[in-house]
C-alpha cells in the first residue's frame, strides 16, 4: 500500500484575505513593537493518508465507512485475485512435492548407508578367503615337493628292485640254455622270448579258466538231477566219516601220560573203532551205489571237475614261475609305485594350478568387493547430495509459497495509522488498479493551522510562541495553538519590492499545532488566530 501525505491548504483568496486582515489589524494596532495583538486567519488542517492497494483486483468486501475510526493495522477492504489463488495452490503442491522428495532422499541415504555394512563384511570375507587361497597355494607347492621327493624315492626303489630281480634271475638264465624239455618239443628252450612265453602262459590260464567253468557247470547240472539224491547222501556220509576217522587216527597217535594211560587208551580206542566202523560202512554203502548209471555220471563229473581245477592251478603256477627278473612282481610293484609317484606329481601340479587360479579369482573378488564399497560410498554421497538438493528445493518452494502468501496478504488492505476514514472511493465488485486512491484517512489528533504574516510582523513571532484560536462553530470557546514552523521564504512576493507599502504585501507562512483534546475542531473549519497572551 502506498501512502501519500498531503496537507490541505487554504485557497489563495482566503490567504490574501487573511493577510490583508492581518495587515489591517496590525496597522489598526498602530504597529506596536510586541507580538501581542498580531491576528491572522486560517483553516484547520489534518494529516491525510491516501490509501491505495499495491495489487489490482476485484473488491471482495469493504469493511469501513466514511467517518469510522480505525486503528493502525485494522483491515479496510479486501480484494480477490484468482491468479494468486492458483499460484498459491501451485506453490503448496510444489512444497509438498519437495517434502516428499526429501523423505525419499533420506530413505535413499538410509538404504545406501545400510548397504555399506554388508559391503565391508564382503571385503573382509573375500580378504580372508584370499588368505586361505594363498595358504592353499603354499600347501599345493608343499605337496608338489613331497610328490617330487616321492618320485625320486620310487625311482631309487625301482632300481633296487631291478638289481635284486636280475640277481635272483641270474641262476635261472644260466641254466635255461641247458634246460631239459619234453621229448614232444622240437624247438630249443631259447627259441621263444620271455614275453612270448608269458603271453602263452596267460593264454593257457584263460583256457584253463574257461574249461573249469564248463566242468563246474556240468557238475552242477548232474548233481541237480533227482536220481542223484541217494548217492549224494552216501557221499555226504562218506565225507563226514573220513573226516571223523582222520581225527580219531591223530587222537590215537598222541602220547598219553603213564598215570592215566589205561583209562584214556580205552576211550581213544573206542573212538577210533567207532570212526573206523563208520568209515567202512560209509564206503560200502557208497560202493554199492556206484553200480547204476547215475553214479557213473556223477563220478565222471567229479573227476572232470577236479582235473579242470588242477589244470587251472598248474597253469597259474607255471605263469607265476615265469615272474622272475624284469617280470618279477617286486619289479612290477616298484615300477607301478614309480608311476604312481609321477601321477602324484602331476596331480600336485594340477592342484597348484587350481589353487593359483582360485587365488586369482578370490583376488578378483576382493577387487570387486572393494569396488562395491567405493560404489556404495559414491551412492551415499550421491544420496546425501540428493538430500541437500531436496532441502534446497524445499527452501525454494517455501520461498515461492511465502512470496505468494505475501502477495495474498496484500489483498487485504489495512490502515497504516490510526485515524478516521475521510473518504471512501471503492465498493464491492469494483475493479481497482494498483496505486490508485481507494480511501483517505485523517489523523484528527494532529490538527494544524497555517496563517500568513506580513513581512513587517515576521520578526515578532518565534518557534514555540503560543496563540489563541477561535472558530465560528464554537464562538464561546478558544483553543490553544503553538508555533511549530516559520517559513524561510516569503510567498506571493512580486519581482520588485521597492516601497515599504509594497513590502507589507509580502507574507510568510506560520504553521501552528492545535491543542484540541475534545476533538471538536474538524478539518476545513475557518479560524482566527491571535498571537500572544
Amino acid at each position: 500500500m502506498k501512502i501519500y501525505r498531503k496537507f490541505l491548504v487554504a485557497a489563495l483568496l482566503t490567504i490574501l484575505i487573511a493577510s490583508a486582515t492581518a495587515c489591517d489589524a496590525i496597522m489598526a494596532d498602530g504597529g506596536g513593537g510586541g507580538v501581542d495583538g498580531i491576528q491572522a486567519s486560517g483553516v484547520v488542517e489534518a494529516i491525510e493518508i491516501v490509501v491505495a492497494p499495491e495489487l489490482g483486483g476485484r473488491v471482495a468486501e469493504v469493511l469501513v465507512d466514511e467517518g469510522d475510526k480505525v486503528q493502525a493495522g485494522d483491515p479496510l477492504f479486501r480484494l480477490e485475485n484468482e491468479i494468486l489463488d492458483a499460484q498459491r495452490r501451485q506453490a503448496v503442491a510444489g512444497h509438498e512435492a519437495a517434502l516428499a522428495n526429501l523423505e525419499t532422499a533420506h530413505a535413499t541415504v538410509a538404504a545406501t548407508e545400510a548397504a555399506l555394512g554388508p559391503a565391508n563384511a564382503a571385503v573382509e570375507a573375500t580378504k580372508a578367503a584370499l588368505e586361505g587361497a594363498n595358504a592353499a597355494v603354499e600347501v599345493a607347492n608343499a605337496g608338489l615337493h613331497t610328490a617330487q621327493a616321492g618320485v625320486e624315492m620310487a625311482a631309487v626303489q625301482f632300481k633296487i628292485a631291478m638289481v635284486a630281480a636280475r640277481f635272483a634271475d641270474q641262476p635261472t638264465r644260466a641254466t635255461a640254455w641247458g634246460q631239459d624239455l619234453p621229448n614232444e618239443f622240437n624247438l630249443p628252450a631259447w627259441y621263444f622270448q620271455p614275453a612270448e612265453v608269458m603271453s602263452a602262459a596267460e593264454a593257457e590260464i584263460e583256457a584253463a579258466q574257461e574249461a573249469l567253468e564248463i566242468e563246474r557247470s556240468n557238475f552242477e547240472a548232474v548233481i541237480e538231477d533227482a536220481s542223484y539224491d541217494d548217492l549224494q547222501e552216501a557221499e555226504t556220509r562218506l565225507a563226514e566219516a573220513q573226516a571223523a576217522f582222520l581225527v580219531a587216527v591223530e587222537l590215537k597217535d598222541r602220547d598219553i601220560d603213564q598215570q592215566e594211560k589205561g583209562t584214556l587208551e580205552d576211550y581213544v580206542q573206542a573212538v577210533y573203532d567207532a570212526a573206523k566202523a563208520e568209515l567202512e560202512a560209509a564206503q560200502l554203502d557208497y560202493e554199492q551205489m556206484l553200480s547204476d548209471q547215475a553214479s557213473s555220471e556223477v563220478l565222471e563229473a567229479r573227476a572232470r571237475l577236479a582235473a579242470a581245477k588242477e589244470r587251472h592251478e598248474i597253469a597259474i603256477d607255471k605263469f607265476n614261475a615265469l615272474l622272475t627278473g624284469e617280470e618279477s612282481l617286486a619289479l612290477q610293484s616298484a615300477e607301478a609305485a614309480q608311476g604312481q609317484a609321477e601321477t602324484y606329481v602331476e596331480q600336485a601340479e594340477a592342484n597348484i594350478a587350481l589353487a593359483e587360479a582360485n587365488t586369482a579369482q578370490v583376488a578378483a573378488n576382493v577387487s570387486q568387493a572393494e569396488a562395491s564399497i567405493a560404489q556404495v560410498e559414491a551412492n551415499i554421497v550421491q544420496a546425501q547430495t540428493g538430500v541437500l538438493q531436496a532441502e534446497k528445493a524445499i527452501a525454494q518452494a517455501q520461498a515461492a509459497l511465502d512470496l505468494v502468501d505475501i502477495q495474498m496478504e496484500k489483498l487485504t488492505v489495512c490502515a497504516s495509522v490510526s485515524g478516521v476514514v475521510m473518504t471512501r472511493n471503492v465498493e464491492p465488485g469494483e475493479i481497482v488498479q494498483p496505486g490508485l486512491a481507494a480511501m483517505t484517512l485523517g489523523q484528527l489528533d494532529k490538527l494544524t493551522i497555517t496563517v500568513y504574516i506580513p513581512e513587517d510582523k515576521y520578526g515578532q513571532i518565534k518557534l514555540g510562541d503560543s496563540a489563541q484560536l477561535s472558530a465560528d462553530s464554537f464562538p464561546d470557546e478558544t483553543f490553544e495553538a503553538t508555533v511549530t514552523r516559520i517559513a524561510n521564504r516569503a510567498e506571493y512576493t512580486p519581482r520588485n519590492v521597492q516601497t515599504q507599502e509594497d513590502r507589507q504585501t509580502t507574507v510568510y507562512a506560520i504553521e501552528l499545532s492545535v491543542h484540541d483534546p475534545g476533538g471538536k475542531l474538524k478539518p476545513g473549519m475557518p479560524t482566527d488566530v491571535v498571537f500572544g497572551d
